[in-house]
């Protein structure tokens, strides 16, 4: 799994005297790379989820400091490490104080620790981390494509994960993703991360399809979707050039439901997309749980063309308004009031629209067979897009 400030601090913290001095609460945050500054400009060119080792050579100054603290910041960095004892003997509180409001980790590491190890080390362990990512996330894209595949790894996956627990999945679909370099890709998914609030359960971010596909352990459904939900507000004001559409599927048992709990994802997503909402649930789909999970699209498109072709053609070739009138009726059980003020038409037109509507389609629309089989038609017209 990637590695954050707190696993550093777990397995090096103390080998390397490292303090933290404020921002505590978001040391949970994935570790993308390292970078040793001394030179603020160069904070322009990093990645979200980077983190910053410096001596302090170019922030001897308070204000050069406080400056290179705040660009880190706003190129949501996970975090500062200092090399104190040489070039800054004390971190200034004015600058822990600020660290700390905007939950923005400060560490501090004396003189004596050689800051080019403390480099290497925690650039291996990210490198390890991430090549152990890219496996995990192997072994899921397998389970995506044959499910019977995810039992070949269970014994591998089980020391990452609760492989009998709880599974919830969610995809992000990222607009134009299809057309965007691996790099762009890494950018992106890096800013996704960071925009994630912390995740308090075991996960795995990765891109599959050109969807960014978050897959948690053991966490409630209710709590993915909030957490999805919460993410999607940040990136629509941080990058909205970026725009996203998110599909949460359900909490399932055991590692064996990932393949299913993928296929449910997407049917939320792909309402998402047709509608044009942020954050689509699978429970909340109703009938659409059927029809955007049904492998075998081209009955559902039999059914729309069958029971509506003849209206829509009609309706081209004379002008007229009789598929619209049709699913108003349906959906008012058959008030013709209330057709007429939705659709601001007298009653008698309604009534004649109707009554050529029995005609064209040879319907009986008192019986519940066929209203059913209208209704369903009608719920596929809606969603064709994403069929």
């Amino acid at each position: 799994m990637s590695i954050s400030l707190d696993d550093v601090f777990v397995q090096v913290g103390q080998e390397y005297k490292m303090t933290c001095l404020a921002g505590k609460n978001g040391c949970s945050t994935s570790i993308g790379w390292v970078h040793l500054i001394e030179d603020s400009t160069i904070i322009q060119f990093l990645w979200s989820n980077d983190l910053v080792i410096t001596l302090g050579l170019g922030f001897q100054k308070e204000e050069a400091l406080k400056e290179c603290v705040e660009k880190l910041i706003k190129r949501h960095c996970v975090g500062l490490i200092v090399n104190t004892g040489k070039y800054i003997l004390e971190i200034p509180q004015s600058i822990i104080d600020y660290c700390e409001e905007n939950n923005f980790p400060l560490i501090t590491i004396p003189w004596e620790i050689n800051v080019n190890t403390v480099i290497k080390d925690i650039t291996i362990r990210c490198l390890e981390a991430q090549n152990n990512d890219r496996q995990l996330a192997d072994y899921f894209i397998s389970a995506f494509k044959d499910p019977d595949s995810i039992e070949n790894h269970r014994q591998d996956l089980m020391p990452h994960f609760d492989v009998e627990g709880q599974f919830a999945l969610a995809l992000i679909h990222v607009e134009n993703a299809h057309k965007y370099s691996d790099m762009q890709l890494q950018r992106v998914s890096a800013r996704i991360r960071y925009y994630f609030e912390n995740i308090n359960c075991k996960y795995l971010l990765f891109w599959y399809d050109t969807y960014l596909v978050l897959l948690a352990n053991n966490i409630s459904e209710e709590e993915l979707y909030n957490l999805c939900f919460r993410m999607y507000n940040r990136a629509a004001k941080k990058m909205p050039e970026y725009p996203l559409n998110i599909g949460v599927g359900s909490n399932l048992s055991d590692i064996r439901s990932v393949s299913r709990n993928y296929n449910r994802a997407k049917a939320a997503l792909k309402e998402s997309l047709v509608f044009k909402k942020s954050v689509v649930r699978f429970r909340d789909l109703g009938i659409n749980k059927v029809l955007l999970t049904m492998e075998d699209t081209d009955i559902l498109k039999e059914i729309y063309r069958e029971k509506l072709y003849p209206l829509i053609e009609y309706d081209n070739k004379h002008h007229t308004e009789l598929t619209k009138t049709l699913e108003y009726y349906l959906m008012y059980n058959g008030s013709i009031q209330q057709i007429s003020q939705v659709m601001y038409t007298h009653r008698n037109t309604i009534n004649y629209r109707v009554s050529k509507i029995k005609d064209i389609l040879d319907i009986d629309l008192d019986d519940s067979q066929e209203i059913f089989l209208y209704n369903l038609a009608f719920y596929i017209k809606n969603i064709r897009d994403a069929i």
